[in-house]
């Protein structure tokens, strides 16, 4: 027999099949006891308020308040189903904490690959690119950054990252230098050198090179 549609969108939302049987049946059903709700997903009463107080904590339903029981049963009912919007809202923020996560590791391990001399020079051509190098910013391994251009307010998206990286690394050594002659671009140096052209394609250009980075460093700190 075929699962009917309504059950396949609310897998979809990462609840099993069982949760799904009890929450139709709630929502069927209107308030009512373990029992009856078990009986209806055709399921046990232990393992349906189980399920219950499962599906309570993720805010799809509730007991009633004591007044509404029925003869001192306990009565629970399924939340508006607007709540589902909560689910599909908390899988996005874990989406996008795994999304930050990966990007940690991913810095991580090249920071160890490039200590074996390897290097590596990779263009940016789209908005789309830059965003995920402004991110790979954010999980910097050092908190020693150096800042080099003739304006700073264009690399605000890229400065707005410095709270975040400070925290991560408990503290931050910070040298920004506002260049008065006419540089073309910017320069900004953590474990990785980014030059960013001045309104021309490619956006960015990245080298990936400790010994690189370390003497260009060490020559604008010098100067």
């Amino acid at each position: 027999m075929a699962t009917p549609p309504i059950e396949l969108e609310l897998r979809k939302l990462g609840l099993t099949e069982k949760e799904v049987r009890v929450y139709l049946a709630g929502l069927e059903l209107g308030p009512s006891s373990v029992k009856k709700i078990a009986e209806m997903a055709k399921i046990t009463r232990p393992t349906a308020y189980e399920i219950i107080k499962g599906l309570e904590r993720k805010g799809l339903f509730a007991e009633t308040p004591k007044g509404k029981k029925q003869k001192g049963k306990r009565l629970f009912a399924v939340q508006s189903p607007e709540r589902i919007l909560g689910i599909l809202r908390a899988q996005k923020r874990e989406v996008e904490e795994k999304e930050r996560e990966f990007i940690r590791i991913i810095s991580t391990l090249r920071s160890k690959y490039y200590l074996k001399n390897q290097s590596e020079i990779r263009a940016y051509e789209d908005k789309e690119g830059l965003k995920a190098l402004i991110n790979d910013f954010s999980q910097s391994q050092t908190n020693e950054i150096l800042i080099v251009a003739n304006r700073l307010q264009p690399l605000n998206l890229w400065r707005k990252k410095l709270p975040e990286i400070k925290k991560r690394l408990g503290r931050l050594k910070l040298k920004e230098i506002k260049n008065k002659k006419d540089f073309p671009g910017a320069l900004i140096i953590y474990d990785k050198l980014v030059y960013l052209p001045s309104f021309r394609k490619p956006l960015a250009l990245v080298i990936e090179n400790k010994e690189i980075v370390k003497m260009v460093k060490g020559l604008i700190n010098s100067l």
